[in-house]
């Protein structure tokens, strides 16, 4: 019966005549090439989205705390970082997944206040280096009250 049934058949496999010598294994080779590439780029993707998201964490955060900081009326650089310090405690919990932040740097020119924070983030053998900046013109409450309600007053002229 072997002569009639072609090994490489449908009714070859049924009888159980085809040899495992007789199967191609293209398949098997490709994938064993093929997917540790795809493993890799899926790794990597995620890895990435990782560090975008504790970038714009970071950037977010320093743009909170660029207005915070010009309502802030402390001359001394070290009593206005510790003011912003203690504001970060009581109003952020730590969000930042596999990030290690340097430290916020304040300057301040005239009336405009800049605040600079570095973050990193390891990933494997790599260092990620992320650096945010932000600036707000230095105003008192008073003034921050008048500014929001022309604000308002003119988004609803235009409504």
């Amino acid at each position: 019966m072997k002569g009639n049934v072609k090994e490489n058949t449908l009714a070859g496999l049924r009888q159980g005549d085809l040899r495992r010598s007789g199967v191609k294994a293209y398949f098997t080779v490709e994938a064993s090439l093929v997917m540790p590439i795809v493993i890799g780029s899926i790794v990597f993707i995620m890895g990435f989205l990782l560090f975008w998201y504790n970038r714009c964490l970071m950037e977010q955060d320093l743009s909170m705390f660029t207005v915070k900081g010009s309502q802030v009326n402390i001359d001394d650089p070290e009593r206005f970082l510790g003011e912003l310090r203690d504001w970060q405690r009581d109003n952020f919990s730590e969000k930042y997944y596999g990030w290690a932040r340097e430290g916020i740097t304040y300057s301040r020119e005239r009336n405009v206040i800049r605040l600079n924070e570095k973050g990193k983030m390891i990933l494997g053998d790599r260092i990620w280096k992320a650096e945010v900046t932000g600036s707000a013109l230095r105003m008192n409450a008073a003034s921050f009250l008048r500014t929001c309600r022309r604000t308002s007053i003119a988004l609803e002229d235009k409504k």
